[in-house]
């Protein structure tokens, strides 16, 4: 079968919510997964890169199944470490309001938001949360609550989401939460902690990893949609867009989307390639903010120097010439784990990389700054 054959091939900055519109085989395994998740009513960690279509994952698998949901966006709130609860209010209501009693209504009313008036504490918002989802496990066989960007529910103020999460799972059996997170590690560490007495309801947590696109799925990609939209194009641009862009669906679909409006390839590859830079020096930023520790620049630093990667041993030598002392295995290790697990980095053979070339670049700019002497 030829790689999108059925498909119809979109250009666009937003998330896809038909399955039909969903391209790269990995995108479409992962509807199916977590479709078979949900029907075994497990909860879900829908992991990948920042702009790698996590997103457009969850919603088609909603509108596919036509599932009911509340769908939570902490997107704009990664990297603070201090969120008010009010960032829990609602981004999407997916099911029919009307259906509710008075009571879920007023709550339903309160979590969002919708009453300016009243001074809702963040005590008052958990109370009124769970008795929403109450209402909504008795009357749905299958409810599905999403918390997009789940890592930030740590940092959030005067809510306990993990005892949230896991009164959800032991008394409500019609629910299934889905968390997604850019950062692996972190959300890994929120659902799991280590210093936890009991594995609670992370024992429950099925993970689903949303893949870039390979060379050949990114090529195909361009190439349908070129020709759906008339756009001339060099097969040899299409190589170098996926060497550039590595692989990243949303920054793919966004140089594709600025053709269509006219540009040629170098501008349309170089916006898109600022953007890329934006984006992940917004996400490097966020995670220093976590991790705060010069080290962990340090490390980067190194990696984004050379194109074939560096060993555990070059590693630990460049840190040691740069820092002027020894340098810990267990410190590295932490470092290298903690880089790997937010998708960062990663290992081939014996060699850690950075594969992301705005990633690389993103870095080498922020050296430039006074942001890495500041941290």
């Amino acid at each position: 079968m030829v790689l999108g054959e059925n498909l119809l091939v979109i250009f666009s900055d937003r998330p896809i919510i038909r399955l039909e519109e969903l391209y790269g085989k990995g995108h479409r395994d992962a509807v199916r997964k977590l479709h078979n998740a949900v029907e075994h009513g497990y909860f879900v960690a829908v992991l990948g890169a920042r702009r790698v279509g996590k997103t457009s994952v969850v919603k088609t698998f909603l509108n596919h199944y036509d599932y009911n949901y509340l769908y939570f966006d902490l997107s704009p709130y990664m990297g603070l470490k201090a969120v008010s609860f009010r960032s829990l209010a609602p981004a999407e209501i997916g099911f029919d309001e009307e259906i509710l009693s008075g009571e879920a209504q007023l709550s339903l009313a309160l979590i969002s938001l919708k009453l300016k008036k009243v001074k809702l504490t963040s005590e008052a918002f958990q109370t009124n949360f769970l008795t929403l989802l109450r209402e909504l496990n008795n009357k749905y066989n299958r409810f599905v609550i999403v918390f997009d960007e789940a890592q930030v529910l740590a940092f959030v103020k005067g809510i306990n989401y993990k005892g949230l999460l896991q009164f959800i799972h032991n008394n409500y059996r019609n629910m299934v939460v889905i968390l997604t997170g850019s950062m692996p590690g972190l959300l890994e560490k929120i659902i799991s902690p280590a210093d936890a007495k009991e594995p609670g309801f992370a024992r429950y947590v099925e993970e689903i990893r949303v893949p870039r696109w390979s060379r050949e799925e990114t090529i195909d990609f361009l190439r349908k949609g070129f020709r759906g939209n008339n756009i001339p194009y060099e097969e040899e641009n299409l190589h170098e867009v996926y060497e550039e862009l590595s692989g990243i669906p949303g920054f793919i679909s966004y140089y594709g989307l600025l053709r269509t409006r006219g540009l040629k390839h170098y501008e349309a590859l170089s916006r898109t390639e600022n953007y890329a830079i934006s984006q992940w020096e917004n996400d490097l930023k966020a995670f220093l903010k976590i991790y705060n520790s010069p080290l962990y620049i340090h490390v980067l630093s190194i990696l984004s120097k050379t194109i074939t990667g560096a060993t555990w041993s070059e590693l630990q030598q460049e840190l040691e010439k740069r820092l002027g002392n020894s340098m810990g295995k267990s410190t590295l290790y932490r470092i290298l784990t903690n880089l790997l697990k937010a998708g960062m980095i990663q290992k081939q053979r014996d060699k850690y990389i950075i594969v992301d070339r705005p990633l690389r670049k993103t870095i080498n700019k922020l050296e430039k700054t006074q942001y890495f002497l500041l941290h």
